[in-house]
């Protein structure tokens, strides 16, 4: 290991909102791309929080209310094509894997979002909800991840048991309140493009959109 990267081996980005520019939740800018149902999504989000819901529940709803809006791969695709990546970001993610880090996702979002704008980008693990597309293109299902929202914690005590280490040599780097749980559970947590007084709260530093290229010396 390269003795820079030896205090935070891994380092684990939250993705939409932080790598990614343009949406703060993918599945947000989705269902409004693709006009889907309000209400029912409205009733979703509800049920999942009052607790009446699974999230895998919450999940296929979610895909649901795709298909029948009528998205799909390509459609999707070119959504994803009006997306930027947040400035530096590639830059960063390079800088970081050259000092020795180990690089994860963990996010509520989408693979296809991570194969489609970070393809470049070798992560070592990735914690990520799924979708499947069959042969025409069309959305046939998909797996969800067991790692959002307070689940991200879970996430990070997973990838720092591969990795053999503890959470307290693991950095985090997110932008909202669904990250509180695994910033409060990294041994350092980097509050970026910031839209969470709470995340804030817990964090132990904090850069703006355009410093992301300030993360890696931060770790030293």
């Amino acid at each position: 290991m390269n003795d820079r990267a030896s205090r935070y081996p891994l380092v684990c980005f939250d993705l939409d909102g932080t790598l990614i520019d343009d949406t703060i939740f993918i599945w947000k800018t989705l269902h409004e791309h693709f006009a889907t149902d309000a209400v029912k999504r409205k009733n979703a989000h509800r049920d999942y929080f009052a607790g009446r819901i699974a999230y895998r529940e919450w999940f296929e709803c979610d895909l649901d209310l795709l298909i029948a809006a009528g998205a799909t791969r390509d459609r999707i695709f070119d959504l994803l094509d009006d997306l930027r990546l947040m400035p530096f970001a590639i830059e960063t993610l390079n800088e970081l894997r050259k000092r020795g880090h180990k690089l994860a996702i963990i996010s509520g979002s989408l693979d296809i979002v991570v194969d489609h704008l970070l393809g470049e980008i070798e992560f070592d693990h990735v914690l990520i909800n799924h979708i499947e597309f069959d042969s025409d293109g069309r959305i046939s299902g998909g797996t969800p991840t067991p790692y959002d929202l307070e689940g991200k914690a879970d996430g990070l005590v997973e990838l720092c048991r591969r990795e053999g280490i503890s959470t307290s040599r693991a950095a985090f780097v997110g932008d909202n309140s669904n990250d509180v749980w695994i910033a409060k559970k990294a041994g350092l947590a980097i509050a970026f493009n910031c839209k969470s007084e709470e995340l804030r709260a817990v964090c132990d530093r904090e850069v703006t959109a355009d410093e992301m290229r300030l993360i890696p010396d931060m770790l030293t």
